[in-house]
């Protein structure tokens, strides 16, 4: 199915950031918008704007259609409302929800087999921590994305690079994606040794920063 590329400029409203999208999903693509949210339907896309890697949804909107940007993205696109950018849309892939328990099965085991590491409920969700310091949780169709997903800390640089390169396996997480959490999207295949590498540079990342602050009160004192 063939990328749309267009160029449109940010605008900003009630609903939050988004480009107008010139055309029909539904139309141009050929297929039929799915429930987003409750009491919104749309499509979900995955892309780039500015050659920054995002995931969203194209919504219709006043007889328009538009695709919603969030201040993650923004930011690292370095766009504010008013800005134009280069848009490359296409059908994120249609993926059912897999099996919640088996994929928590399987990053309880990889988190827990790290050192000094333990699991904590925290906001409803599996979390990981070492040394009491967080660095992945779990996520279950979270506010109906229709994801199971991990989000991670990264490596500093990790979450753009990840998310340009393969945005239908890594998406930046809400909330904790500001600070370079990476998020990985379970309901596609990925290899356990690709998952386990990757929460594993999250849990040195979350570990080393927690030592060099140690170090830095030590030295203070």
């Amino acid at each position: 199915m063939a990328n749309a590329r267009f160029t449109a400029t940010l605008l900003g409203g009630h609903k939050g950031a988004a480009f107008e999208v010139p055309f029909d999903p539904s139309e141009r693509w050929s297929i039929e918008p799915t429930r987003i949210r409750a009491g919104r339907h749309g499509h979900r896309v995955i892309g780039t704007v500015n050659g920054v890697g995002f995931d969203s949804a194209i919504v219709p909107r006043a007889k328009k259609f538009w695709v919603e940007i969030d201040d993650v993205v923004m930011k690292k696109a370095k766009l504010e409302i008013g800005d134009p950018a280069k848009i490359d849309l296409r059908p994120a892939p249609a993926k059912p929800l897999g099996n919640p328990d088996k994929i928590l099965a399987l990053v309880r085991k990889i988190c827990l087999g790290l050192p000094d590491t333990e699991e904590k409920i925290a906001w409803g969700a599996e979390t990981w921590r070492v040394h009491g310091k967080l660095f992945a949780m779990f996520s279950s169709n979270h506010h109906g994305d229709g994801r199971i997903a991990v989000w991670c800390n990264a490596p500093l640089g990790a979450q753009q690079d990840l998310v340009a390169a393969d945005p239908e396996h890594f998406f930046v997480p809400p909330y904790v994606g500001v600070n370079g959490w990476i998020g990985i999207n379970m309901n596609t295949p990925l290899p356990k040794g690709a998952l386990a590498a990757i929460l594993e540079q999250g849990y040195r990342a979350t570990e080393e920063k927690r030592t060099a602050t140690k170090r830095k009160r030590a030295v203070k004192r």
